[in-house]
């Protein structure tokens, strides 16, 4: 049975399949089955699978944007704000089941269209951009030193944060061993370990 938000129930569907197979591992019939709706229905929103992929990787970039001013809303200390930032990929790591949907899509670039590619390079422009921010802050705060140029810096972050995703994941029964949090703050020289605030996850809003 269809209802108003049917879209927003296929987009909930697919992004979990998404996140758990990869976006080439499944097909309209499997989404139209976890929501028990006809398949017929998917094409009617999504006509062909690039589209539901770039309606999906939109939706988790502008959830992530929320979250991000959620973040900065929130704390106003640089260190603090990245403490909640890799705490974003930390609860998202820890559940060992679930990759990020910029991860995903950027194994299949290859095989999606160039406004779905386009849309991945955004979102990791956004995430490079606001860690250059933040960690530039605290540089000149003189909570952070490091040397080299604030941009090679956070292009390494957010490398080390999605590439932990995917070495949990390999790994499951030994996820313990892999943390990156404790390797930027040594790249970073950042010692204090008080905890962030309570900021909304990705699984609240993005992931």
């Amino acid at each position: 049975m269809e209802t108003p938000d049917t879209t927003d129930r296929i987009l909930d569907a697919a992004q979990d399949l998404v996140q758990s197979r990869g976006f080439n591992a499944f097909s309209y019939r499997d989404v139209a089955e976890k929501i028990h709706i006809r398949t017929a229905s998917i094409h009617y929103h999504f006509p062909k699978k690039d589209d539901l992929a770039l309606a999906l990787i939109r939706r988790y970039h502008e959830r992530f944007l929320y979250t991000l001013r959620q973040i900065g809303q929130g704390e106003s200390r640089p260190e603090n704000r990245l403490a909640a930032y890799m705490e974003l990929f930390s609860d998202l790591s820890s559940r060992g089941e679930r990759l990020c949907l910029f991860a995903v899509f950027s194994a299949d670039a290859a095989s999606l269209s160039e406004d779905v590619q386009a849309e991945i390079r955004s979102f990791y422009d956004t995430n490079v951009d606001w860690i250059v921010n933040v960690i530039e802050r605290g540089r000149q705060a003189g909570s952070f030193a490091f040397s080299g140029s604030s941009p090679e810096m956070a292009r390494g972050i957010f490398a080390l944060l999605e590439g932990e995703i995917l070495v949990r994941r390999a790994f499951r029964k030994n996820s313990g061993a892999f943390s990156v949090p404790p390797v930027v703050r040594a790249l970073l020289s950042w010692g204090d370990d008080r905890p962030a605030a309570d900021i909304p996850r990705p699984g609240d809003t993005a992931q």
